[in-house]
């Protein structure tokens, strides 16, 4: 893939975003035009000013959840941590009358969390956006000791480390059985859709070099689903994106506009560790365990010890299969490959540095100028996911997405 320009995520600043929820760099509605759309829509019932709106449920409603409400309780604990939360988690927050004066219930701080345990928060330090999770099973506490170990030493700058990076951990001051870890902000890794059949090349090669590096080091990840292969979007998304909102820039309403992978190189990054198994060299590496999320793995459909790092090859080939091979066309070379990796006995699947060569092989056969020219089509019958606004648009009938709310997009979901 090659380079563009080097691009960086601008620092969020809530100041972008009024106390009465107006995004500051767009021209704002007059006072009496908002009070108008506002009685209009007070006139209409929920489901029809829902309707009117054209908003995901995201937005609604504008009062806390009680998960919510632990982290408002715990808003200046984070700050004397070094770690902002967003306006609406400051406590005495009440919402915003108008919204940000085009919709009435559609400012930012009307957007709510979706997933319990993970919160978006501004480092105070550099005013980097970050994704702060809260860990409160015991047994998952191993997740921040395996993202310390690959963020430290000489796993840190190595290539072929695609874990993702830890910046930080702290005990909870209220419940010390919570315990907080502090990762980078990132996006699932087809969000957006991929555009041309090396931006695939691309990210099958990074996968399968991570995988193989994170069994070189004896750990298993164990769950290895869509949800938990995710992207680094700086270079695409330059503007940065709403924690929640994925398809807005940070003032929640703004619609991002994305740029290609292939002048813009993005980065995978393997989360969501809290299942995974450390095992030695020295031992047998069988487990007896429920083996993540995917069904689809024969192994588990038995009562029998079966190996997790065999597991992890399943669940990989079934994500190339069902989240790329089955939705887009010109990708026949990846076939042999998928069925390579999902072969029903694990005792005869191959381990990852097999799966690793025969990538390879396959990959040095295609022609590289080909597949970097070589656009990507939509199956029949298969939808986009969301639509964004980009010069691509035009050009590509991959790029076609609708704005159904996606919640796993979020980071690390378990």
């Amino acid at each position: 893939m090659s380079l563009g320009s080097p691009l960086t995520l601008r620092p969020v600043d809530w100041s972008d975003v009024d106390a009465q929820g107006h995004n500051k760099r767009r021209k704002r509605s007059s006072d009496d035009e908002e009070q108008r759309l506002a009685d209009q829509l007070l006139g209409l019932s929920p489901k029809k000013r829902k309707r009117a709106l054209g908003l995901p449920a995201v937005y609604y409603p504008p009062s806390l959840s009680p998960s919510e409400k632990l982290w408002r309780e715990r808003y200046s604990f984070l700050h004397s941590k070094g770690y902002q939360l967003r306006p609406r988690y400051q406590p005495g927050w009440s919402p915003t009358r108008y919204g940000n004066g085009r919709y009435h219930h559609s400012g930012e701080d009307y957007i709510m969390q979706i997933l319990p345990q993970v919160l978006d928060a501004i480092r105070r330090q550099d005013g980097l956006v970050v994704c702060v999770k809260m860990i409160q099973d015991p047994k998952k506490v191993k997740e921040i000791q395996i993202l310390r170990y690959f963020s430290s030493g000489h796993t840190e700058g190595n290539p072929r480390n695609h874990v993702v990076p830890f910046y930080d951990t702290f005990a909870d001051s209220f419940s010390p059985h919570l315990q907080y870890m502090v990762m980078p902000v990132l996006r699932r890794f087809d969000d957006p859709d991929f555009l041309m059949v090396g931006e695939v090349v691309d990210f099958v090669s990074q996968v399968l070099e991570g995988l193989t590096f994170l069994h070189e080091n004896n750990i298993a990840h164990h769950n290895l689903n869509a949800d938990h292969i995710m992207m680094d979007a700086k270079s695409i998304i330059p503007t940065g994106w709403h924690f929640v909102s994925h398809f807005c820039e940070p003032d929640g309403m703004t619609k991002i506009t994305p740029l290609d992978r292939k002048n813009h190189s993005v980065r995978y990054y393997f989360v969501g560790f809290g299942s995974c198994y450390h095992i030695s060299p020295k031992q047998m590496p069988l487990v007896v365990d429920i083996g993540g999320t995917d069904t689809d793995v024969p192994e588990l459909s038995t009562s029998k010890p079966y190996d997790p790092f065999k597991l992890d090859i399943y669940t990989l080939g079934n994500i190339f299969y069902k989240e790329i091979y089955l939705r887009y066309q010109n990708l026949e070379f990846l076939s042999d490959l998928i069925d390579y990796m999902r072969v029903f006995d694990f005792q005869q699947r191959p381990n990852s540095d097999k799966v690793l060569r025969v990538w390879y092989q396959t990959r040095d056969a295609l022609d590289e100028e080909a597949i970097e020219e070589r656009p990507l089509r939509f199956r029949e019958g298969v939808r986009p996911r969301y639509i964004y606004d980009t010069e691509a648009e035009s050009q590509s009938p991959v790029t076609t997405r609708s704005y159904k709310r996606d919640i796993s997009s979020i980071i690390n979901k378990n």
